[in-house]
């Protein structure tokens, strides 16, 4: 059997996003140093850990592990724990647990929390041995959850990248900017951004520039319209940034690339 290491507890209490982060409405990305166990006081906001999302509800306990990098949409609000744990059986359970566990008996963890939170705020013997056998019931009882209890996203990533697709080609006259998209897609911009280019294997802007060629391809070879009309309808600044993006891409001008198509049909 494994030893038990005691777990050094470096704070505990309730921690409120929008008194913390002024004028804000996301947190800053940061790696974490040490095991991170919350339960959430409310729901509204977006919980972001690795390449996980999931949408904060009172149902859950968050658990971040050392090396994770984790940030948060607010609202958020919730019971915490830091503690830092040497390797051996406590490590052990705790590594091991989801990022997101699905809880059934949320007043009994809140009662935990609460006793937690009132042993630590003591500086008598008593209660802080009492702190860590509070601590200690905590940790015992996340170790019953495993993978199969981990919060399912309310937003299925399949559906979302499905979703924004659809976004970007029924709006490409429209600004199309990385702050805009995650904003819709109810993403932090940084993460948007990884999420993204893992789904398509493109950025956000090289994913919008060929669908802005596509359709003015279409375009020049189905529609009788200036060049000026196709840069606006597909969402260009201007004729002449069309222009400059069609020879980038063909090596010819828009008419060019036209003659040189129906050249070679005609063959």
């Amino acid at each position: 059997m494994k030893e038990i290491v005691l777990p050094r507890i470096v704070a505990v209490g309730i921690y409120n996003a929008q008194q913390a982060v002024k004028n804000r409405s996301v947190t800053q990305n940061r790696k974490t140093s040490m095991f991170e166990i919350e339960l959430p006081i409310g729901e509204g906001g977006v919980s972001y850990m690795d390449t996980e999302s999931v949408a904060i509800a009172e149902d859950m306990i968050i658990c971040a592990k050392p090396g994770q990098v984790r940030h948060t949409r607010l609202p958020f609000k919730c019971y915490f724990i830091h503690m830092t744990v040497g390797e051996g059986e406590l490590y052990d359970r705790l590594i091991k647990l989801p990022s997101y566990i699905a809880i059934s008996d949320r007043s009994a963890f809140e009662e935990l929390f609460k006793q937690i939170c009132a042993c630590y705020d003591t500086a008598l013997d008593g209660d802080r041995l009492l702190l860590q056998s509070r601590v200690l019931e905590l940790i015992y009882r996340l170790g019953f959850y495993t993978q199969e209890s981990s919060y399912q996203s309310k937003t299925n990533h399949k559906e979302t990248i499905e979703k924004v697709l659809a976004y970007i080609k029924t709006h490409l006259t429209e600004e199309l900017s990385l702050s805009a998209v995650s904003e819709y897609a109810s993403f932090s911009p940084i993460y948007f951004h990884n999420f993204f280019k893992k789904s398509t294997g493109m950025t956000l802007r090289e994913y919008v520039e060929e669908q802005r060629f596509q359709r003015a391809v279409n375009l020049l070879f189905s529609r009788d319209m200036t060049l000026s009309e196709i840069a606006y309808e597909c969402g260009f600044s201007s004729q002449s940034y069309f222009s400059c993006v069609f020879k980038k891409r063909t090596g010819m001008t828009p008419r060019q690339y036209v003659k040189e198509l129906y050249r070679r049909y005609e063959k």
